[in-house]
């Protein structure tokens, strides 16, 4: 019989038989304790009874001995007094022996429980490893898949069933001392060392891969190995457990469903048009690739038709009315013969671009197969065959035709915008000798070259054509009011072209080439010239440029040409002038009150062989061609030279000398470090220098002409602003700019005594620079009563020829000197 208790353990229960004896046997020990308690009387009747029937033993000494019933007596009461104390203890000690006894029979008994369990549990244990091994190995031998174990470090062979040895076509014994490694498909070698050593380091616990084996007759299978490590073997080393499936079989079927979908998908995506599917409910059940590729949107975007039309078309009118357009022509085909008809659509694609696309399809029974055709390919065949109507097919350029059309276009828009255009037509010189001796291959290759230079060199507002053969033509649009203006800068295009033309060419022959062109040009302004006539007269003016030698350009108009030619050889003298020092400041005193308080400096050009060129005619071209700006410094260096000179003289020390600053030299960034240096090398005083600035120069950049002004301002420089009233003229900037002056420009004055608007304007431009703390001077006074009319109304500044025409310095000086009030002035 075993005792369980509850909540008892098999680990404890080896406890159990020894807490029996333990309990027995202090059971026991307790019940004769307790048993001794009560024996105490019993024995002392005992002890009389024994010795009042001579039962006590007797010895010598007791033959002398009292009387027995003396002794008895006596007897009696010293036993009671001895046997006190060893009655009371001696029940406590038989049950502690007991207890004792007890425990060390029950630690005996637990301790003998213990080795046979242990005994036991060994005996059972090797039992179920005999079994297990047993029955690991039948598993081992019998499984369906290859089992291998492998030692890690040398990939050796341990052990191997029946079924690897049978995927590899060897017996197992002839696996014995051969590495896995051997095996396995020169491919794949280099991922399962890899796969192995992160295995061996523990980097991972286990892996799956599938990889190529070669079989004992060199064919191929492939495999999905599974591999783990599994400890140590009997002699110490690290072991693998790898399991191997042959899956040639499947990944040969898993390639063939591969194929076949590659297959079938590969038809659907080379149909010509998109399908689609869609339901009673409006829902898109199915939607071929191309139908995708065309529209951009997949079903991850639009699962409805609706979905799909909000996206197609973002705007929501023309949404409508497509739909609408759908709908009526699915109602059709259901009443009909069920074909719905096909319409083109303009959709916004999924990337965001615009396609026109042909939307028809069939209603079914409760569905509808909705056809989608991307008409890009038609739209680009109608595009192509609108280039080659327009365009040439050498050299990319507008053929005849669109040329005819631009340059009637542009006939209508300078009419429209009183602008004048140009017309340049241009033929390569002596193309023909280089078709006759090179071929005609060669001869277009040059052409192209010539077309690709001139797209490069002319603007792309304009347009570049070829006449046909060796011609070709420009149309230059918007070139200003002035037919002047226009020629000129006609005249400049046509030299850059002629620069870039006279390059030489490398032709596909990979020789070198050199050739020029002849280039005729005409202005055009309005309606009043036809286009055919515009051609006649380029044509005429070419080929005038072919007589004057070639590699030239020559205007149609004589008088035109004329011009034009005047104006470069002018430009010409101007640099030549420049260098030469040709230039000359002449001086314009300034009145004030009756005095004479300075002057402005205005610039004079002494051609050696035409005399004095007037200013009109080649500051405009000075400003055009950038010589303003070199210009523009000798002027102020001139000036201030002037000033210096003029601050040792105490005659003339109090002049202030005013000089105009162009807008372009104005905004060159080096302007004010120019300013400074010119006052410093000069030694000229900043306070008599007054610069005078255009209202035109106020447009651009208002707040770097602020700061350069300050600038200066702080060094004492003073401004002027020139010809105020005629441009830009805005109370705004005026309260910003640190000016000392405003001047009234001539046209204002000329007619102030007869023209009511323009006395109006005088008189309105002074009382706005008194208001503002602003001097005001006048130029272009005649006359006296124009002299008068300003006083009168506040202006005492003024200049003009009443006093004097600009003159030489030395003229100047002698006038100041001698004028009334300087010598005054300078006592």
């Amino acid at each position: 019989m075993t005792l369980h208790l509850p909540g008892q353990s098999k680990k404890h229960r080896i406890f159990v038989p020894g807490l029996v004896v333990f309990v027995v046997g202090a059971s026991l020990s307790a019940w004769l304790g307790v048993a001794l308690m009560r024996v105490p009387q019993d024995v002392g009747a005992v002890s009389a009874i024994t010795q009042g029937v001579g039962l006590s033993p007797r010895t010598e000494d007791s033959r002398a001995a009292p009387a027995p019933a003396a002794v008895a007596g006596k007897d009696a009461v010293v036993l009671r007094a001895a046997a006190t104390p060893v009655r009371q203890l001696l029940p406590w000690l038989v049950m502690l022996g007991g207890a004792l006894v007890s425990l060390l029979f029950a630690v005996a008994t637990v301790w003998h429980m213990r080795r046979r369990r242990y005994a036991w549990a060994q005996e059972r244990a090797l039992a179920t490893a005999i079994h297990s091994d047993q029955r690991i190995q039948a598993l081992f031998n019998q499984a369906a898949v290859g089992v291998v174990q492998l030692d890690a470090e040398t990939g050796a062979f341990e052990q191997v069933n029946e079924r690897y040895a049978s995927i590899l076509g060897l017996p197992i014994e002839a696996l014995q001392d051969r590495k896995f490694s051997e095996f396995i498909h020169p491919g794949d070698r280099a991922r399962h060392f890899s796969l192995m050593q992160r295995l061996g380091r523990g980097e991972i616990q286990e892996y799956q891969a599938e990889l190529r084996l070669l079989r004992s007759n060199a064919s191929i299978i492939w495999v999905e190995e599974t591999a783990s490590s599994i400890g140590r073997g009997a002699r110490g080393q690290l072991l693998n457990l790898g399991v191997v499936q042959d899956v040639t079989e499947r990944r040969r079927l898993e390639q063939h469903h591969r194929e076949n979908e590659e297959r079938l998908r590969a038809v659907l995506q080379r149909l010509p048009v998109g399908l689609a599917i869609v339901n009673d409910a409006d829902e898109i059940i199915y939607r071929n690739d191309r139908f995708v590729f065309t529209c951009g949107y997949t079903e991850q975007d639009a699962l409805t038709v609706d979905e799909w039309w909000a996206l197609a078309y973002p705007d929501e009118s023309q949404r409508a009315k497509a739909c609408e357009q759908l709908r009526v022509a699915k109602m059709r085909a259901r009443a009909l013969d069920g074909n719905i008809a096909h319409t083109e659509y303009h959709i916004v694609c999924r990337d965001g671009t615009k396609r026109t696309v042909e939307i028809g399809g069939v209603a079914m029974d409760g569905q509808y197969l909705i056809t989608l055709e991307d008409l890009s390919q038609r739209k680009a065949a109608e595009e192509e065959i609108r280039y080659l109507a327009f365009y040439d097919l050498l050299t990319q350029l507008p053929n005849r035709r669109l040329l005819l059309d631009r340059l009637q276009q542009a006939l209508g828009a300078g009419a429209r915008r009183q602008r004048s255009g140009a017309l340049l037509m241009l033929d390569v010189d002596n193309f023909k000798t280089l078709n006759e001796t090179r071929g005609h291959d060669q001869g277009d290759a040059l052409l192209r070259q010539v077309a690709t230079r001139l797209r490069d060199t002319v603007d792309v507002t304009h347009t570049v054509g070829r006449q046909g053969g060796d011609e070709f033509v420009v149309v230059l649009e918007d070139l200003g009011e002035d037919p002047v203006q226009a020629a000129a800068a006609a005249q400049e295009v046509g030299q850059a072209i002629l620069q870039a033309l006279r390059q030489p060419y490398v032709l596909d022959d990979g020789e070198e080439c050199h050739a020029t062109v002849s280039m005729g040009a005409t202005t055009f302004q309005g309606l009043s010239d036809t286009v055919d006539e515009l051609l006649r007269r380029a044509d005429l003016a070419m080929y005038q440029a072919k007589k004057a030698g070639r590699d030239t350009l020559q205007f149609f108009d004589p008088r035109m040409q004329q011009a034009v030619r005047e104006r470069a050889t002018l430009e010409q003298d101007l640099r030549t002038g420049l260098a030469q020092q040709q230039f000359e400041l002449f001086y314009q005193p300034q009145v004030e009150d009756g005095r004479i308080i300075g002057a402005e400096g205005l610039l004079r050009w002494r051609h050696p062989s035409q005399g004095f060129v007037s200013p009109a005619n080649f500051i405009p071209l000075a400003e055009e061609s950038g010589l303003i700006v070199p210009l523009g410094e000798w002027v102020l260096n001139t000036a201030c030279a002037q000033l210096a000179q003029w601050s040792r003289d105490p005659v003339m020390a109090s002049l202030v000398v005013a000089v105009n600053v162009s807008p372009r030299q104005f905004y060159q960034a080096q302007f004010v470090d120019q300013v400074l240096a010119a006052l410093a090398i000069n030694g000229a005083p900043p306070s008599r220098l007054k610069l005078e600035l255009t209202e035109g120069l106020l447009l651009t950049d208002i707040d770097d002409t602020i700061d350069k002004m300050v600038q200066l301002k702080q060094h004492g420089v003073g401004f002027s602003l020139d010809d105020f009233g005629t441009g830009y003229s805005s109370l705004a900037y005026l309260k910003r700019l640190p000016l000392d002056q405003l001047k009234i420009d001539q046209s204002f004055v000329r007619d102030v005594l007869t023209d009511p608007n323009d006395a109006a304007i005088a008189k309105t431009i002074v009382a706005l620079g008194t208001s503002l703390g602003l001097r005001v001077i006048a130029e272009g006074v005649e006359t006296e009563a124009q002299r008068m009319f300003l006083h009168d109304h506040g202006c005492h500044a003024w200049q003009g020829y009443l006093l004097s025409p600009p003159v030489p310095m030395a003229k100047f000086e002698a006038l100041a000197r001698t004028w009334p009030g300087r010598q005054a002035a300078a006592n």
